[in-house]
């Protein structure tokens, strides 16, 4: 198994442009301050603390550089099995990692109460036996592991959008150049459709080739992979751009169209 550095997981790519994720940022403790209950080795626990997580949920670091702590399934995340950054070779099951025998949808046929788990992003009908709760993901980086449903910013996936204010520094809001600026580099973007070279289905694609230079904030760090947030947000900033400057031509039609009725009452009146 590779580790990606900062995968986009098929959900992700599912839902592009999607960009207001909302994920409460939190430190490594459980919902009750302790640790999680499994073997540390007697390491000191130097994460941040956490603001709370969800029931079922404990917060951990993610293995993802520059990402943030995020809550996550320790029963079923293979990624955290049983306690934060437990990576499991196969699945996760009840805080213990169990071999994950990969399947098809032609041979559904799993161990136990495993259960077969395909993918659309995958090899065509291709997947693995998989734990209750958990699905079948694929991530560009070649990462395939059984994610808990509705978990893939702590699962094969790095830096999942964080929107709330406690979790960013720095911030400084646009000004209405700076709007005009990014809708200028957004309208500079190269469109193209393509194939990724492994795909064996050939299915074409639409999106830009980071090769062409499109503009940085839709580029993520690692410099291979599209930050769909900021490519989201890019848009943002350029219809907001172009609101504001509707709103101007608006208001200036508006002041002509006055303008006319006035020359016009006023001709009238002077009629004999």
């Amino acid at each position: 198994m590779t580790t990606p550095a900062r995968p986009i997981s098929p959900a992700a790519w599912r839902a592009a442009l999607v960009a207001g994720v909302v994920v409460a940022a939190a430190g490594c403790l459980g919902d009750d301050g302790s640790r999680p209950a499994a073997d540390t080795g007697g390491a000191e626990d130097t994460s941040p603390p956490c603001g709370g997580c969800p029931t079922g949920k404990t917060c951990c670091e993610s293995r993802f550089e520059g990402d943030v702590p995020r809550c996550v399934d320790t029963a079923l995340n293979p990624e955290h099995c049983g306690v934060c950054g437990h990576l499991c070779d196969g699945a996760c099951a009840g805080s213990g990692c169990v071999d994950a025998p990969a399947c098809s949808a032609a041979a559904p046929s799993c161990p136990g109460d495993l259960r077969c788990s395909t993918s659309a992003t995958g090899p065509d009908g291709q997947g693995r036996c998989c734990p209750p709760g958990t699905q079948f993901e694929v991530s560009i980086a070649d990462f395939m592991g059984c994610c808990p449903d509705g978990d893939d910013c702590g699962c094969t996936q790095g830096m999942c959008p964080i929107s709330v204010r406690s979790a960013k520094a720095d911030i400084r809001y646009l000004a209405p150049s700076d709007l005009d600026a990014l809708r200028r580099e957004l309208l500079g973007v190269r469109l193209a459709t393509y194939r990724y070279a492994q795909d064996e289905r050939r299915q074409r694609r639409l999106g830009f080739i980071i090769d062409d230079g499109p503009p940085q904030t839709s580029v993520a760090a690692d410099g291979a992979h599209v930050d769909l947030y900021g490519y989201a947000s890019l848009a943002v900033a350029a219809l907001q751009s172009q609101a504001r400057e509707l709103d101007a031509l608006h208001a200036e039609v508006d002041a002509l169209r006055r303008e006319v009725e006035q020359l016009r009452a006023a001709l009238s009146a002077a009629r004999p």
